[in-house]
């Protein structure tokens, strides 16, 4: 035991008992100070006097595993935005065993006898000194025979949030430049007050510095050497400023009849500049704030875009003409951007037109940029398009359909020729037109339009072209609103129609993301129940792992299609209003675009939670192979039960086989079984797809490996979120080594002999 404890437990045999009161999940001490010999452990937490704020060991989410000390807004109903970090944010995955406690005036974090953090040696500090949470949330190590005697505060410390009273910028008693910090982000970003302009600051985001200007609620301390947060004028709000990736916002909690949250006051960057993404792909946000396409490209959903929702991105106007990598497609040059788009892909080629053929030469590059750090390509989609005027080396080309000058010349000829019949040629059409529109019995419900049979049946040629069957009805290809090609699902079955319709409506209908399946409308006449979803050219991807009648998929390919399930994932269980469990992720429902773009489809057994329910009992749905443990155990079913069907969908695509078929030799029968012993062994090739004949990279099948056996793990809380799956996958984080799963070691022999020849 160190020192410094010796002096805490003295002190606790002179301290009188604390008097502890339960507050839901919560030990309340009933205090706001923590004397000398005192701790707080676990739920314990302290109070201020006027008991608005709280103090403890809180986790940023609901039922997290991980708990951090913190300070947050008391008996508020929405506070997940509002919890104030201190110190450097230390992990502590042991909570009821963590403890908190002061000794000669500095600040410790002890879990399992390890210290975790402190608040750092002062010289002024004192065995007498106390730890106070004052009325305005600051957390103070003061003298207890001299009040005003500041020690240590966490104002001093405001990671990535503001409170009222709190100021960043130079300290002039200490020395220290006070900053906002974002923690747990995939980009570096800070805020630091600009001495050289008034009210100013500098947001730096992965080495890129924006400048802004604060909100009239701060105010210029010490000659501009700082700035302070002021209380609101109104003594009953309750407000505080917040760092997120890319953007600071002032944020005041509204309880009223229509919504109970935080809503900004202010934010920089506003509008669509807080994040180009929600202009969608090839979308662009303006120096307006506002949404537009890049040239060559028009909105994919013109009514989409009048209503102000942009998500659904833009479209080539001219489509590309490559096949087979061969192409005669033309780039237009991009040189007004702020910043480049996401996700470059850096390649060895030396010269621009290198650079330039290497994108042609792959049907899926969309861009490509060459600076003095050589080529990048962008691939499938640009996100996160800015304009604005930049000193910065951004230009960048972007792929477009080809434009021959004998193409305009024709065309300018034929016009010409038919310019006489213009005015019959118009009258006619406006004819047809008023006929048309006696037949169209289309409608629109909010984005979904609403189909007649009749319609359906002349768009599919009575159902004649079928693409595929499932458990709930038949796909049919068909052509609705001229050339526009689409999918035509029928469902069947008395029992289970409606619901799966209304499931399927209501969970898609909802949502906009690049790798879910888009559904445009839908049929519900007499006992007729049709879904009406675009078009996939390259069908399913069971299609192409387990076929021979297709092309065998590349690699790179699998690794965009794995991150692209991942990334959809992610959206249903994080981004949407409500969390969405797809309960039936597997290879045939994933399906693919004419740039083998993965969109994930079949929505008839998800499961809708509100962001406040955990898990939820349901029927077992979903298909045997995939299904997660607690399915079978009957356990509540959470967003992990997706995760681990993903994990068994990963190995399929690494090995091109279906997991739950029997080896060709060899005693074990599993595959996922094979896959985790060779992951812990190190031998991660022999699990590639013999048919790519060792065509891939090592370092990149390692990492697919160990993140598909951490989502199969039997317990849930050991398998990671889709949000961290996408980040091991596209590198920004390490993934350890898993542990085989306890099922897979339960019937595990010694020899494994036979993997490496069944997969040739």
């Amino acid at each position: 035991m160190n020192c410094k404890r010796c002096i805490s437990v003295f002190f606790a045999a002179l301290i009188p008992y604390v008097v502890l009161v339960f507050d839901g999940s919560h030990a309340v001490v009933a205090t706001d100070t923590l004397l000398p010999g005192q701790s707080i452990s676990g739920s314990e937490i302290l109070v201020s006097k006027n008991g608005i704020f709280e103090l403890g060991f809180f986790s940023p989410s609901p039922g997290g595993t991980k708990h951090y000390l913190g300070i947050q807004y008391k008996n508020l109903v929405d506070t997940r935005p509002a919890k104030f970090w201190m110190g450097n944010k230390i992990p502590i995955t042991s909570f009821p065993n963590a403890t908190l406690y002061i000794a000669a005036g500095e600040l410790f974090i002890e879990e399992l006898g390890s210290v975790l953090w402190t608040s750092g040696p002062t010289t002024n500090g004192s065995d007498s000194a106390v730890a106070v949470l004052l009325d305005d949330g600051n957390f103070v190590v003061e003298d207890q025979s001299n009040h005003s005697k500041v020690i240590w505060q966490s104002f001093d410390h405001p990671a990535d949030a503001l409170l009222p009273g709190a100021r960043l910028g130079l300290d002039m008693a200490t020395g220290n430049n006070i900053s906002l910090t974002l923690y747990k982000s995939p980009y570096n970003c800070s805020l630091v007050i600009d001495q050289s302009r008034k009210m100013g600051f500098v947001m730096a985001i992965d080495g890129h510095d924006y400048f802004g200007t604060f909100p009239a609620g701060m105010v210029t301390q010490e000659e501009g050497s700082s700035v302070q947060l002021n209380h609101p004028e109104n003594p009953n709000d309750i407000e505080f400023m917040r760092l997120s990736t890319g953007q600071v916002s002032l944020l005041r909690y509204v309880n009223n009849a229509t919504i109970t949250g935080w809503e900004p006051r202010w934010s920089y960057p506003s509008s669509c500049k807080i994040s180009a993404f929600c202009c969608g792909a090839f979308g662009v946000c303006t120096s307006r704030g506002t949404c537009a396409c890049i040239d060559g490209f028009s909105p994919h959903d013109p009514n989409e875009w009048e209503l102000g929702h942009f998500v659904s991105g833009c479209s080539r106007v001219t489509p590309s003409d490559c096949q087979g990598g061969i192409s005669t497609d033309s780039f237009i040059l991009l040189d007004n951007l702020q910043g480049l788009p996401d996700n470059p892909q850096n390649t060895r080629q030396k010269t621009s037109e290198d650079c330039k053929a290497a994108c042609l030469s792959q049907c899926y590059c969309v861009a490509y940029s060459y600076r003095d750090s050589g080529c990048m390509i962008w691939y499938d989609v640009l996100l996160n398009l800015t304009l604005g005027n930049t000193t910065l080396d951004t230009k960048i080309y972007m792929r477009v359909g080809s434009h021959g000058k004998g193409w305009r010349e024709h065309i300018q000829l034929v016009m010409l020729v038919i310019g006489s019949l213009v005015v019959a040629l118009l009258v006619m059409l406006v004819l047809f037109w008023l006929y048309k529109r006696s037949l169209r019995q289309t409608q629109v419900e909010g984005f979904l339009s609403v189909y007649s049979y009749a319609q359906l049946k002349r768009a599919t040629r009575n159902f004649s072209d079928k693409l595929g069957e499932g458990g709930f009805g038949s796909v049919f290809k068909g052509t609705v609103a001229g050339p526009s090609s689409v999918a035509v699902k029928r469902l069947k079955g008395i029992r289970h129609r409606d619901k799966q319709f209304r499931a399927e409506v209501q969970t898609i209908g909802m949502i906009q993301h690049t790798n879910l399946v888009r559904l445009l409308g839908f049929c519900t006449e007499g006992t007729k129940r049709l879904l009406v979803y675009e078009y996939m050219p390259n069908g399913s991807l069971d299609s192409h792992l387990f076929s021979e009648a297709t092309s065998t998929l590349s690699w790179r390919l699998r690794r965009r299609i794995a991150i692209g399930i991942a990334k959809g994932l992610a959206y249903l269980h994080e981004e949407c209003r409500d969390c969405i469990i797809h309960c039936d992720i597997k290879p045939e429902n994933i399906l693919l675009d004419a740039e083998f773009c993965p969109k994930i489809a079949d929505f008839g057994m998800a499961k809708l939670l509100g962001r406040d329910i955990n898990a939820a009992l349901t029927t077992l749905r979903g298909t045997i192979g995939y299904l997660a443990p607690e399915w079978v155990y009957g356990h509540a079913i959470t967003h992990k039960a997706d995760v681990y069907s993903f994990g068994v969908v990963l190995f399929e695509l690494i090995s091109g086989r279906r997991t739950t078929r029997s080896m060709r030799s060899g005693n074990h029968r599993y595959f996922p079984l094979y896959a985790a012993a060779k992951v812990n062994e190190g031998d991660v090739l022999c699990l590639l797809d013999g048919r790519l004949r060792g065509d891939g990279n090592v370092k990149e099948l390692d990492v697919i490996c160990r993140v598909a056996c951490w989502c199969i793990q039997d317990e849930e809380i050991h398998r990671p979120s889709m949000g961290q799956v996408v980040r091991m996958l596209e590198g920004v984080v390490e993934v350890e080594l898993p542990p085989i799963p306890t099922s897979f070691q339960n019937i595990m022999d010694d020899d494994d002999s036979g993997i490496c020849s069944a997969q040739g």
